[in-house]
């Protein structure tokens, strides 16, 4: 399979994993986890890629997408006190946890290259 379609089949399944843990624990928990899920499965995905952090952005982009599009649809239906709550957690959680696992990925490949 291709990148673009692992990384939107692992966003996707990152909502059930967000929306369990911050059923379960909290909102703030939710979001640690939300950040921890995307910032593997961008290591993942990003792997052996020295560059990952700068020319991995439509895998990045893919990986947040279904979040993105929820967040949006949550400002068209919800009320603002629900989009305040947990839109910018959301966001950043998603968006910083992806650019984290690039920027991981890329340091690791680093390394590895330059051992002998």
């Amino acid at each position: 399979m291709s990148k673009m379609v692992i990384a939107f089949l692992l966003g996707v399944f990152a909502f059930f994993v967000g929306m369990f843990v911050g059923e379960t624990a909290g909102p703030v928990a939710g979001f640690v986890a939300l950040a921890a899920y995307y910032c593997f499965c961008q290591f993942f995905l990003s792997r052996k890629n020295a560059d990952a952090y700068r020319k991995d952005w439509p895998v990045m982009l893919v990986l947040d997408a279904p979040v993105l599009v929820l967040v949006l649809i949550m400002v068209l239906v919800e009320k603002w006190d629900v989009i305040l709550s947990q839109g910018p957690g959301m966001l950043l959680a998603t968006c910083g946890g992806t650019y984290l696992g690039a920027v991981v990925a890329s340091l690791t490949a680093r390394r590895t290259v330059a051992q002998p």
